[in-house]
């Protein structure tokens, strides 16, 4: 590759935008460019990789599989770059928490909060990611708050405490009536799962009175807007309930749902300098468990 034809940093963050945006218009806004340039970055970006990673028309956007391979290693190039600059400047260094679903709140900002009371010289920022390891992974982030334990052998963490599943119902739902659910009567009708960083499957049901409908989505917004337009039910952490209100979804208990661990995790391999002492404070100010 020549050095005229060299990808440069301003292909990767174009790209990256448009893939997170998924709309040429609000990856433009946020790059401060015009869609005109932002369109001739990506097509150049295109021609120097030999392919197609963006497919777009009238209605949508989206990331061809080729995209959606070169997606995690640009991600890693943008952080890996961005860290080389703190390194050789005198910029206050920055942590990247990130979270994934909406039940992980209640931990997160307490934990960061006595974190920069102890390290007032770091910038933390918090970002919320729809993947299931909230952007570790590709080194978007540093830390995660997740719901559920991660099982990547490259990533360590720390159950911060453990809380009991509610449903998710519709408002107009016959269970409503009840105080209390069991998952016996959640199995008879569809069931709205967040594919991406959920932590519903099958398994919570025995293998003979599984439900047989499963409605798949791919963010917590989707979820609700599932579950409130009446195509099924859902399970959660207690602390969805708390944290998100809609006026046509209403929260039961569930009796005899196993609990969901809320876990701080990290990426062993490129541990940040800073993360060691973040899992520490976390560590000791945990919250308590919610029963």
């Amino acid at each position: 590759m020549t050095q005229e034809n060299a990808v440069e940093l301003r292909h990767l963050r174009a790209f990256v935008a448009v893939a997170e945006e998924l709309s040429f218009t609000r990856a433009a806004v946020r790059l401060r460019m015009t869609q005109p340039a932002l369109s001739r970055t990506i097509a150049g970006l295109e021609r120097m990789v030999g392919g197609t990673l963006v497919r777009r028309d009238r209605r949508s956007v989206a990331l061809t599989a080729a995209g959606v391979r070169f997606l995690p290693h640009a991600h890693r190039v943008l952080s890996a770059m961005d860290e080389a600059v703190r390194a050789a400047s005198d910029r206050l260094p920055v942590l990247r928490v990130g979270f994934t679903w909406g039940s992980t709140a209640e931990y997160t900002g307490p934990i960061v909060r006595a974190f920069e009371q102890e390290h007032p010289d770091v910038v933390v920022e918090i970002r919320r990611y729809d993947d299931a390891v909230a952007g570790l992974a590709d080194g978007r982030t540093h830390v995660g708050f997740l719901p559920g334990v991660p099982d990547d052998p490259r990533l360590g963490s720390l159950v911060l405490a453990e809380e009991p599943r509610v449903a998710a119902l519709p408002a107009d739902h016959p269970l409503t009536a009840h105080e209390v659910v069991r998952l016996a009567d959640l199995a008879d009708g569809p069931v709205v799962i967040n594919v991406v960083s959920g932590t519903t499957t099958p398994d919570l049901w025995d293998a003979g009175r599984r439900p047989q409908v499963m409605v798949r989505v791919r963010n917590v917004d989707e979820w609700m807007e599932a579950i409130a337009a009446g195509r099924g039910v859902g399970l959660t952490p207690a602390s969805t309930g708390r944290l998100y209100s809609h006026p046509a979804i209403r929260y039961r208990e569930i009796v005899d749902a196993p609990r969901v661990p809320i876990s701080l995790a990290w990426l062993r391999s490129a541990a940040h300098p800073l993360v060691a002492e973040f899992v520490a404070v976390a560590r000791r100010t945990r919250p308590q468990e919610r029963g």
